[in-house]
């Protein structure tokens, strides 16, 4: 009798599908160890990148490594010695201008009536009629009828003649009176009475010897020399009808005067600008006698003395060098 069983050919069909199993196998682990090769190759890539740059080497072989020594002490931090700042340079003081001594005595602001608290005036009748009228106080008065250049320092003609001081009191020579006080401005006007001496050498001497005797006692002061004021002809003839009392010989005089100030170093002042009317002369009205001047003239005279007036810086810079110091140059 014929057994009957499975299909024909089972057993080698079991048999196949095993060993195609046991290739699927072999092939997925195959697969799953080059996943995992992968992966750790990436991960060592990776971990390498993000290493510190710079890493600390290890000493060599057979050597070791050597700590610095800690500090023993606070540790002191070094800094740069600072810059001195650069000076302040001191600016060179601007030179004072020297007084051009050829020339008058410029117009000024006016001083203040106290100005000539320190000043002294030395003259003639003329000038005590400045004392007398003008209004002035506080200034010195060495003035005289009559007194004349040579007076004060004396030649072979003229002694020299004793004045009171503001004319009262005991009267000494003018150059005693100004060895007894210092003034810090002197004042001149001489050449009226000096018409009628004829010399006009003696007078230009006599005006220098008085600038020199002036100046060795009164170092610090300035000093003028005031112009001749001109005549008022008609009242003048009439007061002195002598012929060398005119006006010609007041213009002469007042170039002579001005020729003493640029040789000697001293200021002129034109007192005449202000009192003359518009033809060069003194008007009617602005003298009592033709010589001498009228209360409201004599205030004009002290006006024009306040408007009129040089800084002593500038008298000094422009003082000639004296004849001892260009020899020793």
């Amino acid at each position: 009798m014929q057994k009957t069983g499975g299909a024909p050919g089972a057993p080698k069909s079991k048999k196949r599908d095993r060993e195609v199993g046991h290739r699927r196998r072999l092939a997925l682990s195959a697969l799953l160890a080059c996943v995992v090769l992968v992966g750790a190759v990436s991960l060592g890539a990776l971990a390498q990148s993000s290493a510190p740059a710079a890493e600390t080497q290890a000493p060599p072989a057979g050597t070791r490594a050597v700590m610095p020594p800690e500090a023993s002490g606070p540790v002191t931090v070094e800094t740069a010695a600072p810059v001195p700042p650069e000076p302040t340079p001191t600016p060179t003081p601007t030179p004072v201008p020297a007084f051009d001594f050829t020339q008058p005595a410029p117009e000024t602001e006016p001083v203040e009536d106290d100005w000539f608290s320190d000043a002294v005036f030395i003259g003639d009748s003329r000038t005590d009629g400045l004392r007398l009228y003008s209004g002035i106080r506080g200034a010195d008065f060495l003035a005289y009828k009559s007194l004349m250049i040579f007076h004060v320092v004396g030649n072979d003609r003229v002694d020299q003649r004793a004045v009171p001081l503001n004319g009262v009191g005991d009267k000494k020579l003018v150059l005693e009176w100004l060895d007894g006080k210092q003034y810090a401005k002197v004042y001149l006007m001489f050449g009226i009475n000096e018409l009628g001496y004829g010399d006009d050498g003696a007078f230009t001497e006599a005006f220098s010897r008085t600038v020199d005797e002036i100046r060795a006692r009164q170092p610090e002061a300035v000093i003028y020399i005031q112009s001749l004021v001109p005549l008022e002809p008609e009242k003048a003839h009439k007061t002195n009808p002598a012929s060398w009392l005119n006006n010609d010989n007041v213009a002469r005089y007042n170039t002579l005067l001005r020729q003493v100030c640029a040789d000697k170093g001293v200021v002129y002042v034109d007192v005449a600008s202000a009192l003359v009317n518009d033809a060069g002369i003194l008007p009617p009205e602005g003298t009592t006698d033709g010589i001498h001047f009228t209360r409201s003239w004599y205030e004009k005279w002290y006006a024009y003395l306040k408007t009129h007036t040089v800084d002593p810086a500038e008298y000094a810079a422009g003082q000639p060098v004296a004849e001892t110091e260009e020899m020793s140059e």
